[in-house]
């Protein structure tokens, strides 16, 4: 199999630090943009509107004075509109103060940063919207027009030449951001990496529980993992004990082969070879049928619980295993009989349910005495689907009801051949469909198996 590509938490983590520097610079880019176009560009424009009158005002003072007298006055007005902006240390933009009087130009700043449709331009002139705001105020009975224009300040930082007054910040400072970034991660990371440490340096065997994390996001994983080695554990026991038993069960079928092979082969009058071959016979019969009860052990073993169930109609199941039982009672004139619903649809797990069913109708076939009846029954009440299975066998002691559900164990001074496994396997695969398995014996002799499906709420019985 293909190995899934290598991925990097500690990067991933960087990368997403990284990401939300960039975005939270990206954001505050977006802001100076905006001021710049709107609220900046809108303020100075209401200041230039104010110097202008103010310039305006001084001029209809100073009536008929020569030019000589007004341009040191109008300069000072000029300066004054920036004193804020020099007494604070801020960036001064460029400035350009016209004043006319009757049609004339008495005044014009020697700011050179003006734009060329401005300099030289009459009173009405037109400014450039590219970064600039200019301000027109007029005076009709003093003939006095005093135009002001002013750069916006901010708006050279949209210009591709100031691409550095952005960009400087920031390559500045993500070392001194990434740089911290990087080592608390990477120590952060040090508990996780511990906990990889300590299972690396685990033999195969070693299945103890880790020691708990003190840290609460690494708790669940601990947790996890703990859960994982327990339920490992358990399997391994499981297996263990399974093939302890398993010798243990076919050391007897085996060694009654071997026996009757022997005297199979030193036989000499027919009568001894006819048992023998009759002994070997039924000793294979034995070994077959405990072979399959541990396959069907396995199958539904409780290391299978977490699959999926899917939905089944448990009548139809029934159906075919009665007819698979069917053969065997016929040979012993027992009779099976069913009552039940046309349908019921139950999420179940197939194979295990068709082995909880072929164990309880075969010890109840088994039991049951010659020319015995079998009834099966299905029916729902109060929500729960139940499945019970009766016969007419001698049924069994209430002390001994839930040691029958071990594995291997049969009832003292039981004469019928078996592995002592089939209730077992049925109890697990109860288990494995949501239910539970309840002995009682009758009242009128033999031995009443219920199975209740408690999850089964959502059964649909169809009359």
């Amino acid at each position: 199999m293909k190995g899934l590509p290598q991925r990097s938490l500690f990067r991933r983590l960087m990368l997403g630090f990284t990401a939300v520097v960039m975005a939270i610079w990206l954001c505050n880019l977006a802001l100076d943009v905006y001021e710049t176009r709107t609220a900046k560009k809108r303020d100075m424009q209401r200041e230039l509107r104010a110097s202008a009158l103010r310039i305006l005002v001084l001029m209809q003072t100073l009536g008929q004075h020569s030019p000589d007298e007004i341009v040191p006055l109008v300069r000072k007005m000029e300066k004054l509109h920036y004193a804020l902006y020099t007494e604070l240390g801020w960036y001064i933009p460029a400035l350009q103060t016209q004043v006319w009087k009757d049609g004339a130009l008495i005044y014009q700043s020697d700011d050179a940063g003006l734009p060329p449709t401005l300099a030289g331009a009459g009173p009405q002139g037109q400014p450039l919207k590219d970064g600039w705001v200019v301000s027109v105020e007029s005076d009709a009975d003093s003939g006095v027009t005093v135009r002001m224009a002013s750069e916006v300040i901010g708006e050279w930082m949209l210009q591709t030449t100031s691409i550095g007054y952005y960009f400087a910040p920031l390559l500045f400072s993500l070392p001194f951001l990434l740089l911290p970034a990087w080592f608390i991660i990477r120590v952060g990371l040090r508990p996780l990496r511990s906990i990889v440490g300590q299972i690396e340096e685990r033999s195969a065997t070693d299945l103890t529980p880790l020691a708990a994390s003190p840290y609460q996001e690494l708790a669940p994983l601990v947790g996890s993992v703990n859960t994982l080695m327990e339920r490992l554990n358990e399997r391994l026991e499981r297996e263990q004990e399974f093939l302890v038993d398993a010798a243990h069960e076919l050391k007897t079928p085996l060694s009654i082969i071997q026996i009757n092979a022997d005297s199979l082969s030193n036989s000499r009058t027919p009568q001894r070879l006819r048992e023998a071959s009759a002994g070997l016979h039924q000793g294979v019969l034995r070994a077959t049928h405990t072979v399959h009860q541990l396959l069907a052990l396995a199958r539904s073993g409780a290391d299978r619980e977490h699959a999926p169930l899917h939905q089944h109609d448990l009548v139809e199941l029934v159906c075919d295993r009665l007819a698979l039982a069917g053969q065997i009672a016929r040979t012993r004139a027992v009779e099976i009989e069913l009552q039940a619903p046309d349908a019921c649809l139950l999420p179940l797990h197939r194979e295990s349910m068709a082995a909880l069913l072929d164990n309880l109708v075969s010890n109840a076939v088994k039991y049951s005495p010659d020319g015995g009846r079998v009834s099966v029954m299905l029916s729902a009440a109060a929500g729960l689907v139940e499945l019970s299975v009766a016969d007419q066998g001698p049924g069994i002691p209430p002390a001994l009801q839930r040691k029958v559900f071990e594995r291997f164990y049969r009832l003292p001074d039981q004469d019928q051949p078996g592995s002592g496994l089939g209730l077992a396997i049925a109890d697990r695969a109860a288990r494995r469909n949501h239910g539970r398995i309840e002995l009682r014996n009758q009242d009128g002799g033999g031995l009443l198996v219920t199975v209740v499906f408690a999850g089964a709420a959502t059964a649909a019985l169809a009359a």
